[in-house]
């Protein structure tokens, strides 16, 4: 639309609009519009599908049309940018021009390297749109590795005691980096890890894992379970023996986890950027101005400003352009 102001605000999903218009991670796939999809995690996925093309990897592409009725096509877009955003497997940033202004949208993203993801690299911009999810001080999470490296002792411990071990963790990134971790042990995975597993799997990265229906493996056995196991007939198996109950998340910095997932055992390990992984990325993209969203937005538009120096607001529905800010 010739001569439209450049505005940002939060609609169907978080719009740059301007002479060139984008909706990232939006709602509704409508007819006609450019959509952007980061990654494939629900509360990034559309709602409902109208339209017939967006703009994703190819991983996030195939986890889309898994549970969508109506299936998409990948929209060819040389203006717009893809970078690897770190998150999960076909995780992307995008980058676009509106208006003479070069806008950088993250999603999540992790910019650790860890069990075999690389990390999200900088990405020179003049205005960035960045998640929040860990955006207070508090939360700063110790090396991937390292965290890697106590969950597989620990099931290791459990094994040569005979005594099985269950494994939480979403069925889209983390799951995929303790099989990867827990390749040794030949792990089991529920319903929910499989069927995730099965659409992001390649040739490069095979994540070997048995499907577990709830039966008694002879010797000791590590399944990899959804939090929401606890909902299935799966979860009355692992009740019926004396399963030593593990979880990984980067909610377990918070001291009240443990009880709040149910499990003996909690590791603060994340595919998402801790509150300093965020600063420093921040200041390496070197924005005029960043836009912080779903999470602590406030905190780490706070921060940002305090530390950085870099004008910072939180997207908040109602807020039209960057001229309100």
């Amino acid at each position: 639309m010739p001569g439209r102001a450049f505005t940002i605000r939060l609609g169907n999903g978080v719009e740059v609009l301007g002479k060139e218009e984008f909706r990232f991670d939006a709602d509704v796939i409508e007819p006609t519009g450019t959509f952007c999809i980061s990654h494939a995690h629900s509360d990034h996925l559309p709602k409902r599908v109208v339209g017939t093309s967006v703009v994703c990897s190819d991983t996030t592409l195939r986890c889309l049309n898994g549970r969508s009725k109506k299936q998409l096509t990948q929209a060819h877009r040389p203006d717009i940018e893809t970078f690897d955003a770190g998150h999960m497997s076909g995780s992307r940033m995008f980058q676009v021009e509106v208006n003479g202004r070069r806008v950088l949208y993250t999603g999540d993203l992790c910019t650790r390297d860890r069990c075999g993801n690389q990390g999200a690299r900088p990405v020179k911009t003049d205005v960035l749109i960045i998640e929040s999810t860990y955006g207070k001080p508090r939360y700063v999470f110790p090396p991937s590795d390292l965290i890697a490296s106590l969950v597989r002792d620990e099931v290791e411990d459990n094994f040569s005691q005979g005594r099985p071990v269950s494994l939480y963790a979403y069925p889209f990134g983390k799951s995929q980096d303790m099989l990867r971790v827990l390749r040794e042990f030949s792990p089991f995975a529920d319903q929910s890890v499989f069927n995730a597993t099965a659409l992001v799997r390649s040739e490069e990265d095979p994540l070997e894992c048995q499907l577990w229906d709830g039966d008694d493996p002879d010797g000791p056995f590590v399944v990899i379970c959804s939090p929401w196991l606890n909902r299935t007939k799966q979860a009355e198996a692992l009740r019926r023996r004396d399963v030593k109950r593990l979880a990984v998340s980067g909610w377990a910095i918070d001291s009240g986890y443990k009880v709040k997932a149910g499990v003996h055992e909690a590791f603060p390990f994340s595919d998402h950027a801790d509150f300093n992984d965020l600063i420093a990325f921040v200041k390496a993209c070197d924005p005029e101005m960043v836009i912080t969203h779903h999470g602590f937005s406030d905190s780490l538009a706070y921060e940002i400003k305090a530390r950085l120096g870099i004008e910072a607001r939180p997207l908040i529905r109602g807020q039209r352009s960057l001229l309100e800010f």
